[in-house]
């Protein structure tokens, strides 16, 4: 498919001081080597070089598209925007600061023309370190793929989806409204519940992306990543939300973001904070207190040896709202 023609997947990329970054994010979709594709880059009212090199190395460049927004208006609002310009049948997404493996879109479209009642498309994540550049994962065959249903109860306790890997139908998407504007940081949590209560999702049992471990991100501070998360919470599991048929389930939710967000403070030298957070989860749903707090053991050991610990991937398996 040329592409003069209707393109068959859009490739929203949103960015936002993304200058030591962008390029290596779009080069890792060029990599993908499928020419029935458009890209859609949205500058999230960058105020780094990032507008500059959007306009000077890919305005002109074909299957790109540029759009720059006036007003920051975060991550939800900038993909919201590149979805309603695509004009594929299916979306994949790509933040400004993670790059996708070799060869992922071409596994995930061969499953999706396989597995037609799967809506979205997810899969692991590995860091992005220039220096293993050589040593990147190997994706299976499509015949040899393992993936996994993904339903609505898996949520309650944590995000599935890394939305770095995600591809998904764009008519799926448009039918549960896009991304919640009010949130900043756990936008991608909501609507992947969303979807999860009126579509099937899978999730491969493999890397398709690498991402950028920042600190102070979005996903890595519990000063901005916790309150926003128990809002989606709030509205999941409120009288008609999408999780309203676990609310039994409430208490132990929130909990695991307080254990979550305990995680985050020990790691960024808060260790009052942090044992404030572990104190929050444990009266919300002391029950499963044990269980839950036992990737925080070696966490209470190095709180009391006055050291901090990153475990890999910053944060313990399952660990965060916004991450897989």
């Amino acid at each position: 498919m040329l592409m003069s023609e209707q393109p068959f997947i859009s490739v929203v990329v949103p960015a936002y001081n993304a200058a030591q970054t962008i390029r290596e994010a779009l080069a890792s979709v060029a990599a993908q080597g499928r020419r029935d594709a458009e890209v859609i880059v949205v500058d999230d009212a960058s105020r780094d070089a990032t507008p500059q090199i959007l306009r000077d190395e890919y305005a002109q460049k074909p299957g790109h598209r540029i759009l720059a927004l006036e007003r920051n208006g975060g991550p939800a609002a900038a993909r919201n925007a590149g979805v309603e310009l695509a004009r594929g049948a299916w979306v994949a997404f790509l933040d400004g600061d993670d790059a996708w493996l070799p060869g992922r879109l071409d596994l995930q479209l061969q499953l999706a023309l396989a597995n037609p009642e799967v809506a979205l498309w997810c899969g692991d994540v590995v860091p992005l370190k220039s220096e293993n550049a050589q040593q990147e994962p190997r994706l299976p065959a499509a015949a040899h793929a393992r993936f996994r249903d993904l339903p609505l109860r898996e949520f309650v306790y944590h995000n599935a989806v890394a939305t770095s890997t995600v591809l998904v139908r764009r008519a799926a998407l448009l039918s549960v409204g896009g991304f919640d504007e009010q949130f900043v940081g756990p936008e991608d949590y909501d609507l992947w519940m969303r979807l999860a209560r009126v579509h099937r999702l899978a999730r491969l049992e493999c890397p398709l992306a690498r991402y950028r471990l920042v600190a102070g991100s979005l996903s890595m501070d519990d000063r901005k990543f916790l309150p926003q998360v128990l809002r989606v919470l709030d509205k999941g599991f409120a009288p008609g939300g999408v999780l309203s048929a676990h609310a039994d389930l409430r208490e132990a939710s929130m909990a695991t973001q307080y254990w979550n967000a305990s995680w985050m403070a020990f790691n960024r030298g808060a260790r009052p904070t942090a044992l404030r957070y572990w104190w929050a989860a444990y009266r919300r749903d002391h029950r499963s207190a044990i269980s839950a707090a036992r990737p925080w053991r070696r966490l209470l050991l190095r709180y009391l040896a006055g050291r901090r610990e990153v475990a890999p991937g910053g944060l313990p398996r399952e660990a965060s709202g916004g991450l897989a």
